[in-house]
């Protein structure tokens, strides 16, 4: 009799397991079908005057991202780079809940949800990555930008961070202030954008980004973002790849060479 009682169970168990194998994906698939998606070619509004124009996506899920252009009103800021999609979707919702909040509409409950939440007082000096607030450092890393500055480590931390600060312009939804700390920085050989030519697809440059013959000093660096609100300061890890080159106006720029790692720390 037992042994019958424990088959029954054992039957119900594997019989529950299988349907949410069965429940739980199709939840997600359909979840993941009801987010934002981007088309190339539309203009998405990031917020700070900035806007980003898609080029092309790839990739699905936690992994798909978009390359960008970034636009204030009809100039160019900084040049092509890789942009998660939730990072996208998180700043273009940011920007309509301001709106919103202008106009005194009820703001997107799903938006508030997607943005982090911030710490609980009892956690508040502690982070998954042993990071705290005193890493935020809201000053400019100091360094010659100009046309005739000689490339350095300095140099290149500083338009990096340029190219953060864009979105700091005291409008409703862009941060009041915005710092970079570099945790680690590493600078390689550089090498010259050279035109190469292939059979299937022709000539094309090593990078496409930078003119012809430009030299390109390949960056890795990993760093914390903060972003102060009137209301939080959110803090986020960042780890990339930049190419950084004088563009064709001969000023110093450092665009992102891959797609970042992102994580939100509070």
């Amino acid at each position: 009799m037992t042994n019958r009682r424990n088959l029954r169970v054992l039957s119900l168990c594997l019989l529950v397991a299988f349907l949410l194998l069965a429940i739980v994906p199709k939840q997600i698939l359909v979840a993941q079908e009801q987010r934002r998606k981007f088309t190339p070619g539309e203009m998405v509004e990031t917020g700070g005057g900035i806007s980003a124009k898609i080029l092309r996506c790839r990739g699905a899920g936690e992994n798909e991202e978009c390359e960008v252009q970034y636009y204030r009103g009809d100039d160019l800021e900084s040049t092509p780079r890789w942009e998660n999609t939730s990072f996208l979707r998180t700043a273009e919702e940011r920007v309509l809940n301001g709106k919103k909040r202008q106009a005194g509409q009820p703001e997107n409950a799903g938006a508030e949800t997607a943005r982090p939440q911030p710490l609980p007082p009892a956690e508040e000096n502690k982070t998954d990555n042993n990071v705290q607030p005193g890493d935020c450092s809201f000053t400019p890393p100091p360094a010659d930008t100009s046309k005739t500055a000689r490339a350095s480590e300095q140099l290149f931390k500083r338009k990096i961070y340029d190219a953060y600060h864009l979105s700091v312009d005291g409008t409703n939804s862009a941060p009041l202030k915005l710092g970079v700390t570099f945790l680690s920085f590493l600078v390689s050989k550089p090498f010259t954008n050279i035109v190469r030519v292939d059979p299937a697809v022709g000539a094309y440059r090593i990078n496409d980004a930078a003119p012809v013959n430009a030299i390109i000093y390949p960056v890795k660096s990993e760093h914390i973002v903060c972003e102060q609100y009137r209301d939080r300061t959110l803090r986020k890890r960042v780890a990339n790849k930049y190419a950084c080159f004088k563009n064709r106006d001969g000023e110093w720029v450092c665009g992102a060479d891959g797609m970042p790692k992102i994580t939100q720390l509070n």
